[in-house]
């Protein structure tokens, strides 16, 4: 007799651990992933960052001849268009600032809260190491949460 009951199917029981199951492992591959794209924009933003830095002290460096060095006024337009094209950083919430204490690359972190939040965070934690400042000033020696990023270029 029990040679011939043979099971058809799955319980409920089995079906909704099943579901339940899936449903974690889902969640946890969701805040993994949403933590590897902030990380990436993050260093997205840290390398261009950098190539804008070389490309402005290239630009600079090579226009020393032309122009007196106090007259040398930066425009990212300018060091965009040094870099021959590239990305169009101006659009890209990039700018260049000169006060006398030198040259600042900005950038202005949008996005949705929660995303900006997040990548300020990453930010924040790769500023000492990286060189990143709160602002242009004397007193601002790393970068603490805010919208605008600065980056000294000379």
């Amino acid at each position: 007799m029990k040679r011939n009951m043979k099971r058809r199917g799955f319980t409920l029981v089995e079906l909704l651990i099943v579901i339940v199951v899936i449903g974690i492992l889902s969640a946890m591959m969701m805040l993994s992933s949403t933590e590897a794209v902030t990380s990436a924009k993050a260093s997205n933003i840290v390398s261009n960052l950098r190539n804008l830095k070389t490309a402005a002290l290239a630009m600079y460096i090579d226009s020393m001849d032309q122009f007196d060095k106090h007259e040398i006024t930066p425009e990212i337009a300018k060091v965009v268009k040094y870099m021959n094209g590239g990305e169009n950083f101006t659009d890209a919430g990039y700018d260049i600032e000169s006060e006398d204490l030198g040259w600042f690359l900005k950038y202005t972190i949008s996005g949705t809260s929660t995303e900006t939040a997040q990548i300020k965070s990453k930010l924040k934690g790769r500023a000492k190491s990286v060189g990143l400042l709160a602002g242009h000033d004397s007193t601002s020696t790393t970068y603490d949460n805010g919208n605008d990023v600065y980056y000294f270029v000379r």
